[in-house]
């Protein structure tokens, strides 16, 4: 009778751990260096956006990959003295999956995928809303202006998803994002038309960074 193979007690040994792929990074690359970059940091809300960036030679001027990861000081214990180290360690974890270390099962990382089976942190409570008295009702004149407003604040959003999805994020990190930067609640919809353009600048700008694809 076949002897049986023990169980498998941890879910997440078929993942690589992001300190193993950067020492094969080093081994492949000896003049290579990991460079990462604070991107988005507010310390109020414990939130951080990092940027990684992976030069396989001294003299390169552009990155061969790069990696985003996000991290909330209070979505986990280790978050709670550590998420900018966590979040740093995740985005050096993306960029080397992109120049081609495996992951054996995609493109998350260990670390990024402990973080997913951790339990979602109790919802923040919103951002105390001012008391403000109703405008009268604007005359049927200024339709047109706030039909154009509608337009063009619902091309930005669209345009803000685009954007997100080039760097890797759906539109929920996108509304979570949102939500926690501008204490509201309800992602682009809460935000008015002049911030609409900053976050799609900002999300533009961190595009353009990004190493050109080949064809």
């Amino acid at each position: 009778m076949s002897r049986q193979a023990p169980p498998r007690n941890d879910r997440f040994e078929d993942y690589v751990p992001v300190a193993e792929r950067v020492e094969q990074f080093h081994q492949r690359f000896p003049e290579g260096r990991l460079i990462t970059t604070i991107v988005d940091h507010d310390r109020e809300s414990g939130f951080v956006l990092i940027r990684a960036e992976a030069y396989r030679h001294a003299d390169d001027a552009v990155p061969a990959a790069t990696g985003h990861a996000y991290e909330y000081k209070d979505s986990g214990f280790v978050q709670r003295t550590s998420y900018i180290e966590v979040a740093e360690t995740s985005a050096v974890g993306r960029a080397l999956a992109l120049l081609g270390f495996e992951v054996r099962r995609g493109i998350a990382s260990r670390e990024e995928v402990e973080k997913a089976a951790r339990p979602a942190p109790a919802e923040r409570p919103a951002a105390r809303a001012a008391t403000a008295v109703s405008a009268p009702e604007a005359p049927a004149v200024n339709a047109p202006v706030e039909a154009q407003t509608e337009e063009s604040a619902t091309k930005i959003d669209q345009e803000i998803l685009h954007s997100a999805g080039e760097l890797g994020y759906d539109a929920a990190k996108v509304k979570r994002w949102i939500n926690q930067k501008f204490k509201v609640t309800g992602g682009l919809e809460s935000i008015p038309l002049a911030t609409k353009r900053e976050v799609l600048k900002l999300f533009r700008e961190q595009v353009s960074q990004l190493p050109a694809k080949e064809a």
